[in-house]
């Protein structure tokens, strides 16, 4: 995706945004709805090389608008219908569940602060002595780390059964519950199991029956195997790929719950509206008023000025707006939910396409702005007088792996902050800087956001939040720092290259000497740098390239990589074991010994880099 066309883009949208000021903001007509989507998405389309969107608008009651732009099937030239064509709408599933769970609140059949284990049919480890509660799993604070392989198959008929995929796919426990938030789909995942379990009836069909119907939601799949006069309706996600779309195939979500139901645009304004009038809509409800309420109230809290986690749902506020609502992305599709209460106003909007997941946040942000006002002048605040530097340094995303190989991908996704002058410089995926408010407390210089940091009881900083207890990061130093884990592999691959080439040069024209280290002991040493050169040149191009597959299971040729890298680990010790033999028999001479034990160094490197990322125990996995 070119990034110049995703800024130009997102400028034109705030450009056409900002023509209003709160004085004399648009109304909410349909007119005004119409004209503000035409104009937005013929500059999306323009910039992001979008494939199809569809689009729908409620307020106070009533559909304002809804539409298709650009096409459900590229292919054949099917126009994307609001009414016709189902997307898939990925995490915009969650807030099923949650009503699911809280409609059993309502019976009396279940507590939020009930322990999962009184649910659940399989043994969540006992990492930590408080239980992981109901309320945990609404809020992402259960405490498992993040899997992404493994969680999608391209045959409905191998789909395992929801249970069955949760008990042999247990993530690793790595926080306390409650403590912290980190997007859990497979914690989803059980709050869908845990429906099954009470009502005896499958996630689907209960929220089919208890949900849908009510609702009239009759173009609305929940279902593992589709209908095929649904099948036939669904539009096909595209992968933009060298200048191009390619369509993608349909994959099966394993864990159902967490993101599996597609739908239509009309569908979706049944579901909105009503959770905008108390829980009914017509002749169904499907929650009581106070119930609905408590939905959009906080049950997390981490800092002030960050937005809580709700009974389920997000908080993205803007313009001075309490915004709730849920994003989600699948095979393509990029979705967003909005309501704004205060307004009797909602937004659903999907993509198909790769480039709809930087369109698709600019695009309700821009709604937004155009019709509510938009300060753009706003002053940036004095800075406080803090000591900035106890900030700096590297963070991780909570939500990653930290027991299996997957845990390689935090070589890549660090984020750096950095003091210049009063100011914070965060770099990652981009690049921002933040004014100090308060002690432990930035705004965004140039946007209305908010960076907190978090602290123990040494006073020590250990957390970053950014906007949301969603984007909460870890703080780490030492040999648990990207930066410092680049710099070993570094010198293990520098020491590698220069142990093939110049043992290599050696072996060809070494002069005669009086005393040599055993030729058999240097082939060893030549044949672990290489291996290592080459393995790990192709690790390097896997984890800087499309991992798109592993979502279906470890690749074959990413298998052998891993059983490779593990031998190489054994053949390293064998060089530990010569290195410290030449020493004690003084075999070769002083610089020759000395030459070896620095292989030997990068051979203990790489078996740290094979026990610190999780490739050791990979064969008994």
């Amino acid at each position: 995706m070119n990034v110049r066309n995703l800024v130009m883009g997102f400028l034109a949208l705030t450009v056409f945004a900002a023509q209003v000021t709160a004085s004399d903001k648009p109304g909410l007509s349909r007119e005004n709805v119409s004209a503000f989507f035409d104009t937005a998405f013929s500059v999306q389309q323009k910039n992001h090389e979008l494939v199809g969107v569809v689009v729908s608008v409620v307020h106070e009651g009533e559909v304002l608008f809804k539409a298709g732009y650009g096409f459900a099937d590229l292919g054949e030239r099917i126009p994307a219908d609001p009414d016709d064509s189902l997307f898939r709408i990925a995490s915009i599933t969650k807030p099923f569940v949650w009503t699911a769970i809280m409609q059993l609140v309502e019976q009396g059949q279940l507590s939020l602060d009930d322990s999962i284990d009184e649910y659940i049919d399989y043994g969540i480890p006992e990492t930590y002595e408080e239980p992981i509660r109901v309320w945990h799993l609404l809020t992402h604070t259960p405490g498992f780390e993040e899997r992404g392989i493994g969680g999608t198959i391209k045959l409905a008929e191998d789909v395992p059964s929801l249970g069955e995929y949760l008990a042999e796919n247990i993530p690793a426990r790595v926080r306390p519950p409650g403590e912290q938030a980190s997007y859990s789909n497979y914690g989803s995942a059980i709050a869908g199991y845990i429906v099954e379990r009470i009502s005896g009836q499958s996630w689907s069909d209960y929220v089919d029956r208890h949900i849908l119907t009510p609702l009239g939601m009759t173009s609305t799949n929940t279902q593992m195997v589709m209908s095929d006069a649904l099948k036939a309706r669904h539009a096909k996600g595209y992968r933009y790929q060298a200048g191009q779309f390619e369509a993608s195939d349909y994959e099966y979500f394993m864990g159902l719950p967490a993101g599996h139901i597609s739908t239509t645009a009309s569908d979706m304004t049944r579901f909105m509206r009503a959770f905008l009038n108390d829980g009914s809509f017509e002749n169904g409800r499907i929650l009581r008023p106070e119930t609905t309420q408590q939905m959009f109230q906080p049950l997390f809290e981490p800092h002030d000025g960050i937005s809580p986690m709700l009974h389920g749902f997000y908080r993205a506020d803007r313009q001075g707006l309490e915004v709730f609502g849920h994003g989600g992305d699948v095979n393509q599709f990029h979705s967003n939910l909005s309501l704004i209460p205060a307004h009797d106003l909602g937004l659903f909007v999907s993509f198909n396409s790769d480039p709809g997941a930087g369109a698709r946040s600019r695009l309700v942000a821009a709604f937004i702005d155009h019709f509510f006002g938009s300060d753009y002048l706003r002053t940036a605040p004095e800075p406080a007088d803090i000591d900035l530097e106890p900030y700096a340094g590297e963070y991780l995303s909570l939500r990653r792996n930290q027991s299996t190989f997957e845990k390689l991908g935090s070589i890549v996704n660090v984020v750096s902050v950095s003091a210049q002058e009063k100011e914070l410089l965060v770099s990652g995926g981009g690049v921002s800087r933040w004014i100090p408010v308060a002690r432990n407390t930035f705004t965004a210089k140039y946007a209305d956001q908010t960076l907190a940091f978090q602290r123990n009881a040494d006073d020590e900083v250990t957390h970053m939040v950014i906007g949301s207890p969603l984007s909460t990061l870890d703080r780490v130093s030492g040999l648990d720092a990207p930066g410092n884990q680049r710099l070993l592999i570094g010198f293990l691959l520098v020491t590698a290259l220069i142990a093939v080439i110049g043992y290599g040069v050696r072996a060809r024209y070494r002069a005669r000497q009086e005393v040599r280290l055993p030729r058999s002991d240097v082939a060893v040493a030549w044949v672990f740098s290489l291996l290592v050169i080459v393995l790990y040149a192709y690790l390097i191009i896997t984890l800087n390239s499309d991992v798109q597959e592993f979502s279906y299971g470890v690749p074959t040729t990413a298998h052998i990589l891993m059983l490779l890298m593990c031998l190489n680990v054994v053949l390293g010790l064998v060089v530990v074991f010569f290195s410290a033999r030449h020493w004690m028999t003084g075999a070769g001479e002083l610089f020759s010994r000395i030459r070896f034990s620095i292989v030997g160094l990068a051979a203990l490197t790489n078996l740290w880099v094979g026990w610190y990322f999780n490739i050791l125990s990979y064969p008994f996995l």
